[in-house]
């Protein structure tokens, strides 16, 4: 197996000094090696430049060749091939798509699966559309908009657009309303927002105070966290230097237009036995979120259920709300009383809740009291203490071997899925974590999905070596695990390092 592998790296050398020789411009970042005999000849006595489409033939790309040899390598009694990998987190795009644990990553599939993949940069890869199959979903036309009849079924997508739906059907039941083209980027919730780096772009203090950001003028729309479509990364940055603001990036493209208002009369109510109002509504979903901070079936549910209760809840904007929560009755407590004493007039009893801002209060009563004091409108997600949710760790899914000295082995891939365990490391994935505890007889837990904060610190400020008494005025906010929040990441660097690296980054944005 790894003759064979030397064999087609010698063949991909040949090649590049083949051409070479020909054409000594700079090549495409992906070439094709897979050519035949006669292509190699015509291009031998070729004098005339080439375009960059002739030199990707039938072939398979390749980017930087790996040197597979320097990692211990041999067989199974079943003749499997196998490569000792070291277990340090430096994570590799390969030529497949997929993200790696590190370079020997690539070097374990290619001998596992008799593959030839390589890497293609440094860093996880960029994930990739998927095109959702919308023929098995049922289509209907009302008053000349397209609705497409989605099951209740809550298995989060994110889309190319950056909006989380509620399935693959949701993505199909945006498509055929606005008649767009939006793909599946992976399973699962998209990120809020994404933290724009402006360290790249350059930037100038002028006279009267002002910074100033020198921006390229090319047009690559991207949607800010303030609902503003700007011209590409760099405008957010100018425009958080010169207005003093902390807009991040919530996804790539134009933002969606704002929700329209909701139309209620085109839900007509009709008499019910009893002399009640009722509005019937079609069982489609397509989620709509109420300023009372539920979500509702669609527009209809909403406009039924302030017929039925005699309420004025509006449609805060399409998609599910971000809270589910459980109203509290707050008219069985402090009717009469003022504001000021909201608190105090609360009953001493501990009958604790979790309120939807992840604070706990003693009773239902005193959730009452703060909505009451601060005008918030602060409902139960939960009775009983706010906590947070620990995903659990499963081993028992992962094959385990035994080895010729007896030891049992854990068997884990080298795709990079990390996860944070409770001893405040990053593994590459919850599969390494499972085979740390085999190996070294620990009980260690994970901690959550995702790498630790404690290697996102260092990995952000790896460069800053001293503390910086130069830091920019730009205004990037970095949240600290002491709570403050530092305006850069200079800053926040700086600080890191006078805390003697006990300072951890929670996330970017203001704390």
């Amino acid at each position: 197996m790894l003759l064979l592998l030397r064999r087609r790296r010698r063949r991909q050398r040949l090649v590049r000094q083949l051409l070479s020789r020909q054409f000594p411009w700079d090549l495409p970042a992906l070439f094709c090696w897979k050519i035949s005999p006669a292509v190699q000849l015509f291009l031998w006595n070729c004098n005339t430049k080439t375009s960059n489409a002739f030199l990707c033939m039938n072939g398979t790309a390749f980017g930087v060749q790996l040197d597979c040899s320097q990692y211990f390598s041999g067989h199974t009694k079943d003749g499997r091939s196998w490569v000792a990998c070291p277990r340090d987190l430096k994570p590799v795009c390969g030529t497949d798509g997929k993200t790696y644990s590190n370079d020997c990553g690539i070097c374990l599939y290619n001998a596992e699966h008799s593959a030839s993949v390589e890497k293609e940069h440094d860093g996880e890869c960029d994930p990739k559309p998927v095109v959702v199959d919308c023929s098995h979903y049922r289509r209907a036309v009302v008053d000349d908009h397209v609705l497409v009849a989605c099951p209740r079924i809550l298995k989060p997508v994110c889309g190319s657009d950056s909006f989380t739906y509620d399935n693959d059907c949701g993505i199909c039941a945006y498509n055929a309303e606005h008649d767009s083209n939006i793909t599946k980027m992976h399973d699962g919730p998209c990120k809020e927002s994404v933290a724009v780096d402006c360290t790249r772009y350059r930037s100038q203090a002028t006279k009267d105070g002002r910074t100033l950001v020198a921006c390229p003028r090319d047009l690559n729309p991207v949607c800010g966290t303030d609902g503003t479509t700007y011209d590409n990364e760099c405008a957010i940055c100018a425009h958080n230097a010169e207005k003093k603001t902390h807009v991040g990036k919530r996804h790539s493209g134009r933002c969606r237009e704002k929700t329209a208002e909701l139309d209620c009369k085109k839900f007509p109510a009709r008499k019910v036995k009893g002399g009640k109002d009722l509005v019937r509504c079609p069982r489609i979903l397509n989620p709509v979120c109420g300023t009372d901070g539920f979500t509702y079936d669609n527009d209809c549910s909403i406009c039924a259920h302030n017929v039925q209760h005699g309420t004025d809840v509006k449609k805060s904007h399409d998609g599910r709300c971000k809270e589910e929560s459980t109203p509290v009755d707050c008219s069985m407590y402090l009717s009469g009383t003022k504001s000021g004493e909201a608190i105090a007039a609360c009953p001493y009893i501990l009958r604790e809740v979790c309120g939807t801002d992840g604070v706990t209060y003693s009773n239902d009563c005193a959730l009452c009291a703060h909505n009451m004091v601060y005008g918030t409108q602060v409902a139960k997600n939960h009775d009983g203490r706010c906590m947070e949710e620990v995903p659990q760790l499963n081993c028992s899914q992962y094959r385990r071997t035994m080895v010729k000295d007896g030891r049992e082995l854990m068997a884990c891939t080298m795709i990079y899925d990390p996860v944070c365990g409770t001893d405040g490391v990053t593994y590459a994935s919850e599969c390494t974590l499972c085979a740390h505890n085999m190996e070294h007889r620990t009980n260690l837990g994970k901690r959550k999905n995702g790498p630790c904060e404690e290697d996102i610190t260092r990995a952000l400020c790896k460069d800053t070596k001293e503390v910086s008494f130069m830091c920019t005025m730009e205004y990037v906010p970095h949240c600290g695990s002491d709570g403050k929040t530092y305006a850069n990441r200079c800053m926040f660097c700086n600080a890191y390092l006078e805390s003697g690296a006990t300072l951890n980054l929670m996330k970017m944005s203001e704390c």
